[in-house]
């Protein structure tokens, strides 16, 4: 199987749990109204803003600043709570270490079940000559959490 059809099947598996998952909460489904809608226009400047800010948190090799990215149960990978603190501690280490301080995300879609943003991106590790010296994909799932958009399950493909 490709890259292409490999990432086709993550994305339809997870809208496929995102409507299964609703299926079970007819009665929220049923109260929602489209006042409830999220508007993707604001969301995606919000989104890009707060990748923006976890690039630049990573850059200053802020771990604790990356934890507070995500939702009070976000994970990233299996990784969830205090662990998130050190489990970005050493992929600051190891980037320093092999000379890729910098890393960018580019946004490549943004698309919502309603109560959720999927957000699909490119990552880059970047060296002190602006060289690219490693790349990838991951998928972000974005809840909402005390006015605020938070990693709810992030993950690398």
């Amino acid at each position: 199987m490709n890259k292409t059809n490999s990432l086709i099947t993550v994305i339809l598996i997870i809208i496929s749990l995102f409507f299964m998952n609703s299926c079970k909460n007819e009665k929220i489904m049923k109260t929602a109204s489209p006042s409830n809608a999220i508007d993707m226009v604001q969301a995606k400047i919000l989104i890009e803003n707060n990748v923006k800010q976890f690039a630049e948190d990573f850059k200053n090799g802020d771990s604790l600043a990356l934890a507070n990215h995500y939702a009070t149960d976000g994970t990233f990978g299996s990784i969830k709570g205090k662990g998130l603190i050190s489990a970005w501690g050493g992929i600051i280490r190891n980037a320093r270490e092999n000379g890729t301080p910098n890393v960018t995300f580019t946004t490549n879609s943004l698309f919502n079940d309603g109560k959720y943003l999927v957000e699909l991106g490119l990552f880059e590790f970047i060296d002190n000559d602006n060289n690219v010296k490693s790349e990838g994909k991951y998928l972000v799932v974005w809840k909402l959490e005390d006015g605020k958009w938070k990693m709810y399950r992030d993950i690398g493909l």
